[in-house]
């Protein structure tokens, strides 16, 4: 089992949106929602997922519609590889919205 270095900002629907991110290469808020042992609704994933950006843990493309990807870093921390503690802490949601 590996041992993630959480930070004290994460939250537990963080780690859902990363684990379901590892297991498809693609995702957007709305089809989030529907995906069981993800209990929030689309506006709240999506805050999660502007604080997920901007710890660097994800990466959003808003050209058509949302879609978020698990960068390299999201990954390493996903294997225990990166210690999130480490890096600047992220902004509030509400500073980062479109």
């Amino acid at each position: 089992m590996t041992i993630r270095k959480t930070a004290k900002w994460q939250r537990a629907l963080d780690e859902r949106i990363l684990e379901h991110l590892d297991d498809e290469p693609w995702s957007t808020p709305e089809l989030m929602e529907l995906v069981e042992g993800i209990d929030a609704t689309a506006a709240q994933i999506r805050d999660r997922c502007r604080v997920l950006a901007d710890a660097e843990l994800v990466a959003i493309y808003k050209k058509n519609e949302w879609n978020v990807e698990l960068t390299t870093l999201g990954q390493l921390y996903l294997i225990g590889e990166a210690d999130i503690n480490l890096y600047p802490r992220p902004r509030h949601p509400r500073s980062l919205e479109d």
